[in-house]
């Protein structure tokens, strides 16, 4: 067996339990393994090759490289669970170690420049992208999210069932997502019962009844960023990491932990599997700890 017959069978043996997300990182790891050995069989596949990819491969960033050997380790560990091979050659690789990481909240400017640099008559993305600030959920989540995962209502604003990493489900409350609920209300009028929220055009390639590319608003988000810096330079000023999607969850997590919601509840909220990851976005400004600070010497003074 060839390494992209074993691809295509672990792909849809896994179809239901991938993100879409997800299951485009595993295709394009393992076609770039495919091309590397396109004359070896699955069954001549030893550590020896595996190590040679990676330090053919060993100038490309910690993130990747260990996203990779994941993505080998899965496969390789699926196919001997399924007696397709007799050995996991993965087994004696060592692990890629990633540095750890702090989170890299926007700031509050950045993000409202970013959201109003949305046309209003862009609502799939106005809606996407104000989603993501407001809940704090992955891409790959909220490219997802289908119509019958949205339950609105008039008292509380309503919950989403979020489906994320694992196939682990989590509800979301849109308690504190006002202009997500608005922007929902307007935009759901306009689908069905069923199928993806966030749909692609197809007037512009799209499939009718389909989730929107993952690449396509990731091109979006570009466009609004650059309109941003251009119409709010100030916000800016100053910011030496790449500003990403991915940078709107950071935010929610940071303001919400800031504004005094426990660290179990954001757990909760982020879809974290240990309070640890959660723990990497209490860094604490100094304002806030002059404030807690009086706010104890005052509760003191009351007893």
């Amino acid at each position: 067996m060839l390494i992209p017959e074993l691809a295509g069978k672990f792909l849809d043996g896994n179809q239901n339990n991938f993100l879409p997300n997800t299951r485009r990182a595993y295709g394009y790891d393992l076609a770039m393994f495919a091309r590397s050995f396109s004359e070896w069989t699955v069954e001549e596949i030893t550590v020896q090759h595996l190590r040679a990819f990676f330090n053919a491969t060993a100038d490309l960033a910690p993130t990747t490289l260990a996203r990779r050997q994941a993505t080998l380790r899965s496969c390789f560990a699926w196919a001997y669970r399924n007696e397709l091979i007799d050995a996991d050659p993965t087994g004696r690789l060592d692990p890629i170690k990633v540095p750890e990481r702090n989170p890299r909240p926007l700031t509050e400017a950045q993000v409202e420049a970013i959201l109003s640099a949305i046309p209003t008559g862009e609502k799939r993305n106005r809606l996407l992208f104000t989603l993501l600030f407001e809940t704090g959920m992955r891409v790959g989540e909220a490219l997802s999210l289908q119509v019958q995962q949205i339950s609105l209502n008039d008292v509380d604003g309503g919950v989403i069932r979020v489906v994320g990493k694992g196939n682990k489900e989590r509800m979301v409350p849109l308690i504190d997502a006002p202009r997500t609920v608005r922007l929902l209300r307007d935009y759901l009028k306009k689908l069905g019962s069923v199928g993806p929220v966030f749909r692609g055009d197809v007037k512009k390639g799209g499939r009718a009844g389909e989730a929107v590319d993952y690449t396509t608003m990731f091109y979006h988000f570009e466009r609004y960023l650059a309109a941003a810096r251009e119409s709010r330079p100030a916000a800016f000023e100053g910011e030496t990491e790449p500003v990403t999607i991915h940078r709107f969850r950071h935010t929610y997590a940071s303001f919400k932990l800031r504004d005094g919601v426990s660290l179990p509840s954001v757990r909760k909220l982020m879809g974290h599997k240990n309070i640890q990851t959660t723990l990497r976005y209490a860094e604490t400004d100094m304002e806030t700890i002059k404030r807690e600070l009086t706010e104890a010497r005052q509760r003191r003074k009351l007893r």
